[in-house]
């Protein structure tokens, strides 16, 4: 994986790497591993691809995933697990 902040790994595809070490993958639109072309939607797919077991846990309880992959998050939804990665 990419040290860079910002990576797009395919078209509806990014890692976000934080100063702080964490890093989390996002995905969006339907049929996300299946498709290669660019897509719109209105949630995301997410995994927590490096972060401390005790925020991975904190972040699974608040939107009820284990910690490895969440769909249909919010934009809202999106953004509070940013913030709280980037913490």
């Amino acid at each position: 994986m990419t040290e860079k902040a910002f990576h797009n790994f395919k078209h509806n595809g990014i890692y976000l790497t934080f100063p702080n070490g964490n890093m989390l993958s996002t995905i969006w639109g339907d049929c996300v591993y299946n498709f290669d072309k660019f897509l719109d939607s209105d949630t995301a797919e997410i995994m927590i691809l490096k972060a401390p077991d005790k925020l991975k846990k904190k972040i699974g309880k608040k939107y009820d995933f284990d910690g490895f992959v969440k769909e249909y998050l919010t934009m809202e939804e999106w953004l509070d697990v940013v913030k709280m990665l980037s913490k």
